[in-house]
């Protein structure tokens, strides 16, 4: 966070930099979200007192939050030439320079930071991040909890704890914990043509709730599930989601309507963040609303495809390598095409590349063997992704929205996964209580994608030979 002090005195603006006009013009400006105009001010104010680190930490922070990673790393170094003893500072440069995918350097500056203030609630909760990524799940937890204890307002540790309690499969709690996110980054109300409240729990018979999606396209499919306890609860449930969604989320049990950004909405009584359904509605390890599918294709689409693939000789494999590399992790989770290229030519497999989005630049260059069928560029929508997946046998995927399709589908589906996967996914499991005709295919190490290819491909090999069910859990 940026380095502001705790009030303003009248007195001593022109010689105390944290006094001056121009770095209190730069906290505003912060504070109500203007960096542009924050950055303005700063870099005045490091004019004037171009030795004061605290103003330098602030461009460093502001830089980064940009994406202007080496003028951040900069104005850190340039911020702790001048005051190496702050240890704010070291513990924001922390932030940055994980940002900046240099872990390593970054637990060096949270150590530093709480040499200085052992007891420094943010840079505990820094270091909680980086060990959470690390696969370190216990360690994680005890250091968000540590952080909580020094500052119970933290809610970034709260946030982070609810992240570590769900890996390792504490579902009440962790959601709970989750609920956090929101006082991080408050969800903004949707457009009501009649105003409703934010629904907070409670009976649902006779409610009209409106779920509104959030985050990535895998939750909105992971979630929508929740649709039926709505349902189950005599309330109805309205899903406003995404266009690339709107098609196939007419189809999913218990939802009644489906809107997008711009559509009219039926009126409703209350709305509620889509992820807050889990917390609200009590979920543990033994209350995840089960059966799949929860979701359909319609039967003229997947009729359409199935003949597209008619021809196709041998096991019906869906392969998809990349998700959205916009996604901070996606450098952890996303094998690329490279990694998963030998599964394309497995003797009694005829793959199907279902790939979209930027994750098919991969596929410049490369001749494909006629075992395989593209259809990534050819979908228009989820959709038509989950009438592909309706004609194949396996799909086989990187931890993306797809994954969640297959799972959602009742397809079977093996998915690749990082060695510190996502909390989904929990931690030590090769299937999944989310969806039950999903095994898990762990690296054994951090950026080992060549073992899970490999453990793959045997096993695919062995379900081709009719040595093994395809259904089968090891």
């Amino acid at each position: 966070m940026p380095v502001f002090p705790d009030s303003f005195p009248p007195d001593g603006s022109a010689t105390d930099p944290q006094r001056s006009p121009e770095f209190r013009a730069g906290v505003l400006a912060s504070q109500r979200g203007d960096r542009a105009a924050a950055w303005a001010a700063f870099t005045r104010a490091a004019g004037r007192f171009p030795m004061h680190g605290p103003i330098h930490a602030n461009l460093g922070t502001l830089a980064g939050q940009l994406g202007h990673s080496t003028l951040a790393t900069r104005c850190f170094r340039r911020a702790l030439a001048a005051d190496p003893g702050h240890a704010e500072v070291w513990s924001n440069f922390a932030s940055q320079l994980r940002r900046a995918h240099r872990d390593e350097d970054a637990i060096l500056a949270l150590k530093r930071a709480l040499s200085l203030v052992p007891k420094h609630a943010n840079a505990l909760s820094n270091l909680g991040a980086i060990l959470f990524d690390a696969g370190q799940t216990a360690r994680a937890e005890a250091c968000f909890r540590q952080a909580l204890t020094l500052a119970p307002t933290l809610h970034e540790a709260a946030k982070n704890l609810g992240f570590a309690l769900l890996r390792r499969g504490d579902l009440r709690a962790g959601f709970g914990f989750y609920e956090h996110r929101h006082t991080v980054s408050p969800p903004p109300a949707p457009v009501l043509d009649t105003p409703a409240p934010r629904w907070r729990g409670g009976a649902l018979n006779g409610v009209s709730l409106l779920a509104v999606a959030e985050q990535g396209e895998g939750d909105t499919i992971q979630f929508v599930r929740y649709a039926k306890l709505v349902e189950r609860g005599g309330g109805t449930l309205t899903m406003l989601c995404s266009p690339a969604m709107k098609r196939l989320m007419t189809r999913a049990d218990g939802v009644r309507h489906v809107v997008v950004d711009g559509d009219p909405i039926p009126r409703v009584d209350a709305w509620t963040p889509l992820l807050s359904l889990p917390h609200l509605l009590g979920t543990d390890r033994g209350s995840i609303p089960g059966g799949v599918p929860y979701l359909h294709p319609a039967p003229e689409d997947a009729a359409t495809w199935r003949a597209r693939l008619s021809g196709a000789a041998g096991l019906k494999a869906g392969l998809v390598w990349a998700g959205n590399p916009t996604f901070d992790g996606d450098r952890w989770r996303s094998p690329h095409f490279a990694a998963v290229a030998p599964l394309l030519t497995l003797p009694g497999v005829h793959m199907v590349l279902l790939q979209v989005g930027d994750g098919r630049r991969d596929l410049a260059g490369h001749v494909l063997p006629a075992t395989v069928t593209d259809l990534g560029g050819t979908t228009r929508d989820f959709a038509d992704t989950a009438a592909i997946m309706a004609g194949l046998d396996l799909v086989i995927t990187s931890c993306t929205a797809p994954a969640h399709l297959a799972g959602a589908l009742g397809r079977p589906v093996w998915i690749m996964l990082p060695f510190a996967a996502d909390w989904r996914w929990m931690e030590g499991r090769s299937d999944s209580p989310w969806y039950p005709t999903a095994r898990l295919f762990r690296q054994p190490t951090p950026g080992d994608w060549t073992s899970v290819v490999a453990a793959i491909s045997a096993e695919l090999q062995a379900v081709a030979a009719g040595r093994r069910p395809l259904d089968g859990l090891v």
